[in-house]
């Protein structure tokens, strides 16, 4: 979940510049918007289309300067995206001041390198950004983002890249920069998809906000690269809102809480591994066939393609069997509940999700008297009760939560259920592990903690709950004793007395 901390917490002098940058980006980009698509307002060409637009650049790259003073620990990654988003501002104002209406303006020209700053800047903030915010390396999504980055970069590559550079003509330098920026939008497209896949996939709202800007922004220089290539697009002013509506998310984005940690995922989601991986080794076969299906034999497209499918087939095995392995070393073999490794898995994940309208209540249970019909009645016979009582206890706990045992005749329960429901699961669990018959007695102890009401993480609650049990173990053996002096003393000083009752 993502902190709630905002850059709200500074001065409240520093409203009154906020809420003007927010009006001048979202405010100003449907202005420009209105003006572009719908063509309101066709006598303020120069103002809307020029003076505004390039304001609302530059005030996008200001937000983001502000956000760089609020975070220490973000503040580079902050500042270096500020830096970049004034660089492409100052491009655009050199761009409104020498280049529109000029025919003998230049190319390339100093704007081009203010636009073209703008990779670099962005592309280390973003690293920054990201590594402020994973603080753990889970191999698993880090390999998911960097092939769901390159396969993202060969499309790009293959759909963008090698169509523009096929049209480029002009001097070396001319095609060189000509070049750079679909090469540059393609590897931003490339870092923003392995960004998200290393949040796995679910960003957040900061996140998606940041990573939404960068892609519109893509999407717009590509359109004007392809529109200006030999005119593939239609011509006009229509992609301006979207490089507009870029640099609005951007700049939005920095009022958002800080961007949610990115961390290792708690437990394997099985097929979801096959996911990119699948995906994207299929867009490869896909783009080889496409190149390479009009040679003058197909044999070796029909092998490579075959070895790949036979690739994500050893993955799909591999997939399933891992997954079986993981159940078997996470389940307990004598009473096929979860063993202490799957509760503490568990545990970790439902306290991750854990609050006051949605709690999870952990219950720790422990035998009484099962060492004595044990030692009494032998091992098998204690085994098959346990097993009875695993079975009994799985059965009273139903769709409510998850039994684990985690020790010999130490038992556990994850209690998801509405917080009403708590005492009647647990009396039904504890009924679960009780035991009657000739010569011996089997009840059960238990401490419960709830989370986050009693506990706020794993380790706090399992030691609560397991002093809470303790407790009432002792509390239960004191009272035993006593009552078994009592008998001691009463039953032969009245015997009579105890007869007649």
């Amino acid at each position: 979940m993502e902190p709630t901390e905002t850059i709200a917490a500074g001065p409240r002098r520093t409203d009154i510049p906020r809420h003007g940058l927010a009006t001048l980006l979202v405010g100003g980009t449907a202005i420009v918007a209105v003006h572009s698509w719908l063509g309101v307002g066709a006598s303020l060409d120069f103002a809307v289309g020029n003076v505004l637009y390039d304001a609302i650049v530059l005030g996008a790259g200001v937000a983001c300067l502000l956000r760089a003073s609020a975070f220490a620990e973000e503040r580079w990654a902050w500042l270096l995206i500020g830096a970049a988003i004034i660089a492409w501002g100052a491009a655009e104002v050199y761009w409104t001041a020498f280049i529109e209406g000029n025919p003998a303006a230049p190319y390339p020209s100093p704007a081009d390198v203010g636009y073209l700053l703008f990779y670099p800047l962005s592309y280390a903030g973003l690293a920054l950004l990201v590594r402020a915010r994973a603080h753990e390396m889970d191999w698993r999504l880090w390999t998911d983002g960097a092939i769901a980055a390159l396969g993202t970069a060969a499309l790009g590559a293959a759909f963008v890249f090698d169509f523009v550079a096929k049209r480029t003509t002009g001097t070396s330098l001319q095609v060189a920069t000509t070049l750079s920026y679909p090469l540059g939008d393609i590897v931003m497209l490339a870092v923003v998809v392995g960004v998200v896949a290393l949040t796995g996939w679910r960003p957040g709202r900061t996140w998606a906000l940041l990573l939404a800007g960068l892609s519109a922004l893509v999407i717009a220089d590509i359109a004007y690269t392809l529109q200006s290539t030999d005119g593939t697009l239609p011509g006009g002013s229509w992609i301006d809102p979207i490089y507009l509506i870029a640099a609005a998310c951007l700049g939005v984005a920095v009022w958002q809480p800080r961007p949610a940690t990115i961390r290792p995922s708690l437990r394997s989601d099985g097929w979801r591994e096959l996911v990119v991986p699948g995906f994207f080794a299929a867009v490869m076969i896909g783009l080889f066939a496409m190149q390479y299906f009009s040679a003058t034999s197909g044999l070796s497209t029909v092998l490579w393609a075959a070895t790949m499918i036979a690739v994500i087939s050893g993955l799909a095995i591999g997939v399933r069997e891992n997954r079986s392995l993981l159940e078997q070393v996470q389940r307990d073999p004598l009473t096929g509940l979860g063993n202490r490794g799957r509760m503490q898995v568990d545990l970790d994940r439902l306290c991750a999700g854990a609050s006051e309208a949605s709690p999870v209540s952990l219950l720790f249970l422990d035998l009484n008297g099962f060492k004595r019909y044990n030692d009494t009645h032998g091992h098998p016979a204690g085994d098959e009760l346990l097993v009875q009582m695993g079975s009994a206890l799985r059965e009273a706990i139903g769709e409510d939560g998850t039994a684990y045992r985690v020790g010999g005749d130490e038992f556990c329960v994850l209690l998801t259920c509405p917080r009403e429901r708590f005492d009647a699961v647990t009396r039904e669990a504890a009924k679960a592990l009780t035991a009657k018959g000739p010569g011996f007695e089997v009840s059960t102890a238990w401490g419960a903690a709830e989370i986050p009401g009693d506990a706020g993480d794993p380790s706090e609650a399992l030691q609560l709950a397991d002093v809470r049990m303790y407790a009432q173990k002792e509390s239960r053996r004191v009272a035993h004793d006593r009552d078994e002096t009592s008998e001691t003393v009463k039953v032969p000083a009245w015997p009579e007395a105890t007869k007649g009752a």
